[in-house]
């Protein structure tokens, strides 16, 4: 027998070498029973599919049940859920404990006799260990549980793991995992049950960042964090009775399929959006780190020139972000479906993890029903299904909105791009700039000559005016925000906008990253001195919420003066070897540590000098491999 190693410890064995046993069949098999995965094993079984569930834990739901996430943050309302969320506080209110969310024991009975109910055969710890492949379409699965090692074979595969685990197995292409820069994912956060006032309730801080593919990464993050101190206090008391860890980690992001769609944030902000959804995701982008100097430039733009983080946004999610590409019979449910890093902060919330689950079955029993590849369905026959119990609403499309809840009366809240340029130069003028600011890079070139009349006209007590302009400027490359960028560098200015609910970046080191934006080389020696003299930063931010204290206050300077020099030094080459020799000492140093506090807690600190160090042996490879190569051109 040959067999065909897709993954360390997973074996893809291929059907023409080795023949699976069709005698215990299935019409869908789903890996995984968590948030995406069990709705997706109900709705397939309650429309009379024969369905197999697989699920390495010993009960459904996932981050809403086993990992202690009772509540709710964004997500779109509608679909199969919901009767489930209602059906649950109805046992609840029979004489259980109340929750301050959806009682996370109750919810596992609920979807455990639902599942039940409509035939779903469940399968607990369990993990799939190798599939059966015929060319690009899935025949069956084998997997190991409590009984030993067992396999069936099936029509359709949905990968609901969260990790896209079975699409690596059978050497489905991905999109990537975590940041362009250093790969690294969304914190992690291990949430504690507790009951306060007679409510369960859940709290949680982040506790740093991992790897969940690595097995020895996943394992020290789990004792670790159930060994953090908020988890252990001093004392215990009658005020709040701890009930358990969750025996889930809170893990926010992992690999991301390459889709037959790929739906990515450069997109939905530029409107390129899909006119064929099966729902709509709904929130933020709810990025948790506070190194946001090492994310994109588009998310910096975002977030750090115009301060948009608050902004919640309207996702249409189409088919083929549901199936990894060139495959036939396999579709993803859950947060690895075809998005990208930046997007992943926003599609990745409960509610809509639960209708990417339902809108999966409901596209296998139509691919079944037709005997069509799930690529090929017409959706003109898969939007009925996907309106039937509102998995797709369309009112849930709002667009972009200033940071809504959901349900809530929205209507002078939604966002609309400006165009008119005395709407533009009032936004200016105010103290929430970041829509003004992001429409005029939405216009481009035909606000410039506007902006640099408005630039040049200031007064000196228009001072928020031109500094909002110059970033206006800044974000189309425009060189005659430098000089204003440079004063809100030298001066630090501490000015917080208030575009968002929260989160809004400081005006002074936004100004870095704009310069480093725009490559601006005679701001070297004053970005390295900033590197240099962390005793010289007291903490002036009003926004408690985003900087705690002053190392962290010094980390945002920090970490934007080593981003902007790389960038300028990626345009300028003959000042690397000189970045590197002052900035090399700093980060080598053994006794080089500097400290941000995790979300949402203002008492965990987590170090981010090895983040740091990586960053700078990467990028002096990176330069080194350049020169190496320009050295060896003919």
């Amino acid at each position: 027998m040959n067999v065909d190693y897709r993954e360390q410890g997973s074996v893809a064995v291929k059907l023409n070498e080795y023949r699976i046993d069709s005698s215990n069949h299935f019409d869908v098999i789903v890996a995984g029973l968590g948030t995406a995965g069990a709705i997706s094993a109900i709705t397939a079984a309650n429309k009379g599919l024969r369905v197999l569930g697989l699920e390495r834990l010993n009960s459904m739901g996932g981050a809403g049940t086993n990992g202690a996430i009772i509540g709710y943050y964004y997500g779109s309302l509608g679909g199969v859920f919901e009767s489930i969320d209602e059906e649950t506080r109805e046992i609840e209110r029979m004489g259980y404990t109340k929750s301050r969310g959806v009682n996370a024991e109750v919810k596992k009975y609920v979807l455990e006799r639902r599942a039940l109910d409509a035939g779903v055969t469940v399968q607990y710890e369990s993990v799939v260990v190798g599939v059966y492949m015929e060319g690009t379409s899935v025949r069956g699965v084998r997997w190991i549980g409590p009984t030993g090692i067992q396999e069936a074979s099936c029509r359709i595969l949905i990968d609901a793991t969260g990790e896209a685990d079975v699409c690596s197995i059978i050497g489905a292409e991905m999109y990537g995992s975590g940041r362009q820069l250093d790969g690294k994912m969304q914190p992690f956060s291990l949430p504690v049950m507790a009951i306060s006032d007679k409510w369960v309730n859940n709290f949680y801080s982040d506790h740093g960042y991992v790897d969940q593919t690595n097995q020895e990464e996943l394992t020290q993050a789990i004792l670790q964090s159930g060994c953090i101190f908020t988890h252990l206090p001093d004392q215990f008391n009658e005020l709040k009775k701890y009930l358990k860890l969750a025996p889930q980690l809170g893990i926010r992001e992992g690999r991301f399929i390459l889709g037959e769609e790929q739906v990515i944030f450069s997109d939905i902000v530029e409107d390129c959006l899909s006119a064929e959804p099966l729902f709509y995701a709904y929130s933020n982008v709810d990025n948790h780190s506070k190194d946001i100097a090492f994310e994109s430039e588009l998310q910096q733009d975002w977030a750090v020139a115009a301060s948009l983080w608050g902004l919640t946004i309207s996702v249409p999610i189409p088919l083929g972000a549901l199936i990894p590409k060139g495959f036939d019979n396999v579709l993803v449910a859950g947060r690895s479906i075809a998005i990208d890093h930046d997007l992943a902060a926003c599609v990745r919330m409960k509610r809509d993890m639960q209708k990417c689950g339902e809108a999966a079955a409901l596209i296998a029993y139509l691919a079944l029903d037709l005997g069509l590849s799930v690529k090929k369905l017409p959706y003109d026959q898969l939007r009925p299904l996907l309106l039937e119990n509102e998995c797709l609403r369309p009112s849930n499309h709002v667009g972009m909105k200033e940071g809504m809840s959901v349900g809530e009366d929205d209507t002078n809240k939604r966002v609309t791009w400006l165009t008119s340029f005395e709407h533009i130069k009032d936004g200016l003028a105010g103290d929430k700039p970041g829509v003004a600011i992001w429409s005029t890079r939405r216009l481009g070139l035909a606000i410039n000559g506007t902006l640099k009349e408005w630039l040049s006209n200031t007064t000196a007590d228009q001072q928020n005016m031109s500094k909002n302009v110059a970033f206006a400027l800044a974000l189309q490359g425009d060189e005659a925000a430098i000089p204003h960028l440079r004063e809100c560098m030298r001066v630090r200015d501490p000015y917080v906008p208030k575009t968002s609910r929260k989160y809004n970046q400081v005006r002074g080191y936004a100004a870095i990253y704009l310069l480093g934006r725009l490559g601006d080389v005679e701001i070297v020696p004053e970005l390295l001195q900033i590197m240099q003299q962390r005793e010289q930063f007291i903490n002036q931010s009003t926004d408690i919420e985003f900087i705690n204290h002053n190392d962290e206050y010094f980390f945002q300077y920090f970490s934007f003066s080593l981003m902007a020099l790389i960038r300028i030094a990626d345009r300028h080459p003959e000042i690397r070897d000189n970045l590197l020799q002052n900035i090399v000492p700093i980060v080598e140093d053994p006794n080089f540590s500097i400290f941000v506090t995790l979300k949402p807690s203002k008492d965990v600190n987590y170090d981010m000098a090895d983040t740091i160090r990586n960053i700078v042996r990467k990028t002096a490879a990176s330069w080194e491999s350049k020169v190496g190569n320009a050295g060896s051109a003919p």
